[in-house]
């Protein structure tokens, strides 16, 4: 089932993220994309609508130090996502 809220979108990225994290196959495509998802939703944009507007050629001219600055904040983000999403559903995590 494909979500239409912008949390429900955000849990979904947050599980590809994480998927990513320990599957190298995809990983820079997954990685960017979420990043762009996250940017969007910060923004309050509509995640549905920006999940269809997404073009992996936005990220032509970057550079990579931008990049492994906005992909390290993006796992701060990812891992407050996550701390939120567990107490939310009453999961205690492993450590």
């Amino acid at each position: 089932m494909v979500s239409t809220s912008n949390d429900g979108i955000m849990t979904e990225y947050l599980v590809k993220y994480s998927s990513a994290l320990v599957n190298a196959e995809g990983k820079g495509a997954v990685l960017l994309e979420t990043l762009y998802m996250v940017d969007c939703y910060r923004a309050g944009k509509d995640l549905k609508a920006a999940r269809q507007d997404y073009d992996r050629a936005m990220w032509d001219g970057i550079s990579s130090d931008e990049l492994e600055t906005r992909l390290v904040d993006l796992a701060g983000f990812m891992g407050g996502l996550a701390r939120n999403r567990f107490e939310m559903w009453g999961v205690t995590p492993e450590v």
